[in-house]
């Protein structure tokens, strides 16, 4: 089997752009399974990563026989950007013999008709009965709760990660948590990204002098070294769809002090553990107060929830049985039954 993994030209190598992408690309690696980017190799299988791989290129792979895969995020119009990229992911899903979502979030999103400023959205996706879900997975071998550290200061560190900007990553709920505890200089608030860009709050975080602003960070080991180094992950992103961020922070011990909606909170909790604890508006610090309470707890059974349900092993395996059973329905001769 030989896979094309969709990936926006330019980015082969931004693993914080499309982190799925490269966790996923590892694991085959790993498992000797051929894999590229060129859309122009003879693959079987076509996994397109969204708005990575335009319509007339999927139109070529199809008409070569490719089994087309659709792994959807969401929609752009909801995130107020790229906004003719929704219509595009239509008439893509049109060519998708099947379509992956992330969260049980990004199938209601994409299934049902959708609210944004725009007006009502269109459903995204055009045959939900030919639709699974397959959570993203992590990485173990970068992402652990055991390795190298990065020296920071504090006795308390908190850490938000954002890459990309807009007014649902939550940098104002950051600001205000740190403004709130900025007497207290045992707390320190460590931030990864560009929240400096934030339209409404980005100069104001800059002086708070309990904020660290760290930048941009490409090596995924040191990422997992700054993890490994704080106490909990600040995640206030509303809306998120299957954040790879809130997986990674995870599995390198951190629990999670979350907004409570899109796809998140089905990463945090189920029926078996709770690894982190939902934002609350009328009281905003407590959720921290939770958590540092039960530190060591609750550091445990985020490890424990990624070992059990978000391994990049686990995701790969329920990509290829995926395939193997697409490429399978391919060989059956026309005209005979099939289970």
């Amino acid at each position: 089997m030989k896979v094309f993994v969709g990936i926006r030209a330019g980015y082969e190598h931004e693993s914080f752009v499309f982190p799925f992408a490269k966790t996923f690309i590892d694991e085959l690696d790993r498992r000797g399974i051929a894999w590229t980017h060129d859309p122009d190799e003879p693959c079987d299988v076509a996994l397109l990563v969204q708005w990575a791989t335009d319509e007339q290129t999927v139109a070529r792979m199809k008409a070569r026989g490719t089994v087309i895969v659709h792994r959807l995020d969401g929609r752009a119009r909801a995130l107020v950007k790229v906004y003719d990229n929704d219509e595009v992911n239509r008439r893509i899903n049109r060519l998708a013999d099947w379509t992956v979502f992330q969260a049980r979030y990004v199938r209601e999103h994409t299934v049902n008709e959708c609210g944004t400023i725009f007006g009502v959205e269109a459903p995204i996706v055009q045959n939900p009965q030919r639709a699974s879900l397959i959570y993203n997975g992590v990485d173990r071998s970068v992402f652990s709760d055991t390795g190298p550290i990065e020296p920071l200061a504090g006795e308390v560190r908190v850490l938000h990660v954002a890459f990309s900007m807009g007014t649902r990553k939550g940098v104002p709920d950051l600001y205000k948590a740190a403004n709130l505890l900025k007497n207290n200089p045992a707390i320190r608030f460590y931030t990864i990204g560009r929240q400096n860009l934030d339209l409404t709050h980005g100069p104001l975080l800059a002086n708070l002098p309990n904020v660290t602003h760290l930048g941009v960070i490409v090596d995924r080991e040191r990422l997992a070294s700054i993890m490994r180094s704080c106490d909990v992950l600040f995640f206030p992103s509303y809306g998120d769809y299957c954040p790879n961020t809130v997986l990674e922070g995870m599995s390198c011990g951190l629990p999670v002090w979350y907004h409570d909606s899109g796809g998140t909170p089905e990463l945090v909790r189920d029926e078996v553990t709770i690894a982190g604890v939902p934002m609350m508006p009328e009281n905003p610090v407590y959720p921290l107060y939770v958590l540092l309470e039960h530190k060591q707890e609750m550091s445990r059974r985020a490890v424990e929830m990624v070992r059990r349900r978000f391994t990049a092993e686990r995701m790969v395996d329920d990509y290829l049985a995926l395939f193997e059973r697409l490429l399978a329905e391919r060989r059956v001769p026309v005209g005979s039954v099939s289970a």
